[in-house]
């Protein structure tokens, strides 16, 4: 479930603002997708993926999240987590969408931060979310971003992590991280 919100959060940050047909971008080596769910006394649920996708239309960067691939460090809770909270036969994957223009790119050597709203589908529902994020270009056409986004689970009809007594908050932190380049 966490990990869904961490993939959304990674679309937010490849846009240029004011150029819908900017270059291309596309992804460049690992990606790392995660999500952190807190309970009582200090417990933290934290999983994580390295699979994301983008496709870049010119007008919208579009970033998926194959649910499936989420890793929590055990195989119980994985199975929980896929086939009663996410759901992961019915609904495989998150999916998040952030117009070009809601994003701030970098010159070379510059690094930009902002937040920008975006359609994040998950458990079958659309909601608009608000991403805040990172992006550093070091090298002439490779950008560095990370970002956070903030998931409430009601919100997308997925219940809540309850095990042996431990119950997650639905407010979930999900942060992405990865490079791209542009063409």
């Amino acid at each position: 479930m966490r990990a869904l919100l961490v993939v959304l959060s990674l679309g937010l940050l490849l846009g240029t603002p004011g150029v819908a047909s900017a270059s291309e971008f596309t992804l460049q080596g690992a990606s790392q997708v995660s999500f952190t769910g807190k309970g009582p006394a200090g417990f933290k649920l934290v999983g994580t993926t390295g699979k994301l996708s983008l496709k870049d239309d010119g007008q919208s960067l579009t970033f998926t999240v194959p649910l499936d691939s989420l890793d929590t460090g055990i195989e119980l809770r994985n199975r929980h987590m896929k086939e009663k909270y996410l759901e992961t036969a019915r609904f495989p994957q998150a999916v998040l969408v952030v117009k070009r223009g809601e994003l701030l790119v970098p010159a070379q050597g510059e690094t930009k931060s902002g937040q920008a709203k975006g359609l994040l589908t998950l458990h079958g529902e659309t909601r608009e979310v608000v991403l805040h994020y990172s992006a550093e270009r070091a090298a002439a056409q490779t950008t560095k971003v990370t970002s956070r986004v903030k998931v409430n689970f009601k919100d997308f009809g997925v219940a809540v992590p309850s095990y042996m007594g431990i119950t997650v908050k639905p407010d979930i932190d999900v942060d992405v991280s990865f490079e791209i380049t542009q063409a």
